[in-house]
């Protein structure tokens, strides 16, 4: 008796996910959400060799950060790197490009100070930052919660994420556990990401959709992959992709949530080249259609295809 009201139970909490994602899923997305062009296809079809393979302007010894290109609906071309100091956890400074040349020739950057020291708290915590239309979005120091901070105004806002672990209770691991990846974000054509994992979701993965107006949550699915299991997700026209480690030199993007129909697709096989072992930090750009990789020092970005 005690087994089948166990097996009753977790029935009624699948059922409970379904019908929660369902109802996600059903809701008015705004127009500015809406995917176009080649988000039609939904899935990638392929995703190339590494277009650049460079060391972090910091140094190699950098281990753990995030870099890329701001994910701008005004077509800015602003590329970025945000290293993380005190044992690869937090950082205050993130270093910007006003073009590709000025990246790649190491010249006319600028560095912003995010918050004042490494223990403030506004300060960035683990590598999940991403740039949106001159905004910065981390996870705040040593709390569940999401920074953002606009590079123009140079104000800081908050938004609590309920339940979400912190800390390393739910890093990204699979082969070896990347600590201070509790939390993640992501941009792409549909809007604003955070990724983390719950209690309430037995540690598996849980999406949610940010306003960045006015800095809420608006939606929220709820997966069956165990965040653990993986080594980082990223999101492409609002599908949630997750990668796990093949070998030294490749990681396979294997996952997918379709946040359109709450469905899962475990079939992928995407190999992504890379040059170490660890991943810190892996994004898409709707901008460009490219992933940005930053990983133990090294800065790669790949061409994805559809």
């Amino acid at each position: 008796m005690y087994t089948d009201n166990v097996f009753n139970l977790e029935s009624v909490r699948e059922r409970l996910r379904f019908l929660n994602n369902r109802a996600q899923t059903c809701r008015t997305i705004p127009d500015d959400f809406r995917s176009k062009g080649y988000c039609s296809h939904r899935i990638m079809s392929n995703i190339s060799s590494p277009l650049i393979t460079k060391l972090s302007p910091f140094a190699k010894s950098y281990i753990s950060g995030a870099w890329g290109r701001d994910t701008s609906i005004e077509g800015n071309e602003r590329y970025w790197v945000q290293p993380l100091v005190n044992g690869h956890r937090f950082g205050t400074i993130i270093r910007y490009y006003p073009s590709f040349e000025d990246f790649m020739a190491g010249r006319n950057h600028q560095d912003e100070s995010i918050a004042p020291s490494n223990t403030h708290t506004d300060a960035v915590q683990g590598p999940g930052t991403i740039m949106y239309n001159g905004v910065v979005y981390c996870q705040c120091y040593t709390t569940a919660e999401l920074c953002s901070y606009n590079l123009k105004t140079k104000k800081n806002n908050r938004l609590k994420l309920p339940e979400a672990g912190a800390n390393n209770k739910f890093p990204y691991c699979y082969y070896t556990c990347r600590d201070w990846t509790d939390i993640d974000l992501a941009a792409d054509s549909e809007g604003l990401w955070v990724m983390y994992a719950t209690d309430s979701n037995h540690g598996n993965m849980v999406l949610s959709r940010v306003d960045r107006e006015g800095l809420n949550v608006t939606q929220t699915w709820k997966t069956r992959l165990f965040k653990r299991s993986v080594t980082n997700t990223f999101m492409v026209c609002g599908v949630l992709y997750a990668t796990r480690y093949v070998d030294q030199y490749q990681e396979e993007v294997f996952y997918a949530f379709h946040t359109a129909t709450g469905l899962e697709d475990n079939t992928l096989s995407l190999l992504l080249g890379k040059v170490s072992a660890g991943i810190a930090n892996l994004h898409y750009n709707p901008s460009d259609m490219k992933l940005y990789m930053y990983y133990d020092g090294y800065l790669l970005s790949f061409q994805v295809f559809f």
